[in-house]
């Protein structure tokens, strides 16, 4: 995927209108569609520019929502269910084999840039735990060997299309 030019970010914002009320959806959007998973300067300045508000107040609500990131992204966000179900159901082996396996603490990336992972609150696939979810597709039923295999399997790009 490469970099958004700026006709492509402005298409984007074109496309809600140009409205300050829409915002959310836009920077939403222009960050899903960026290579690096963020919202970098250039882009919040024209935004900003755009939509008739001030920079401050772009930076307000990309530092108020925790799904909006101001820094390059790894490659794969590998997000915990750490819901009660998924926590007595394999879940906290999950963050074990995650950190002995990529060899960081929770929330930090891999050296080469390519995994982080977190815990978030419920995903909706207590029938599958323990899971882990990565963008929109969640991997469940998850076993330590399982949970290697994947890490393998994306280093590998087995899922260039998550």
């Amino acid at each position: 995927m490469a970099s958004l030019n700026l006709a492509e970010k402005e298409a984007i914002i074109l496309e809600h209108e140009s409205d300050p009320q829409r915002i959310l959806n836009i920077l939403l959007e222009l960050q899903f569609r960026s290579e690096e998973g963020y919202i970098d300067e250039e882009t919040a300045k024209l935004v900003a520019d755009r939509l008739h508000l001030s920079e401050a107040r772009v930076y307000e609500i990309l530092t108020y929502y925790a799904i909006l990131k101001t820094k390059p992204q790894p490659t794969y966000v590998l997000k915990v269910c750490n819901s009660s179900p998924c926590h007595f159901s394999g879940g906290t082996m999950v963050m074990e084999v995650l950190e002995n396996t990529l060899g960081v603490p929770v929330d930090e990336p891999t050296e080469d840039g390519m995994f982080m992972y977190n815990k978030i609150p419920c995903v909706g696939a207590c029938d599958s735990s323990p899971v882990i979810k990565i963008k929109d597709t969640v991997f469940g039923n998850l076993t330590e060997e399982s949970i290697i295999q994947l890490l393998d399997d994306l280093r590998a790009g087995h899922y260039e299309n998550l």
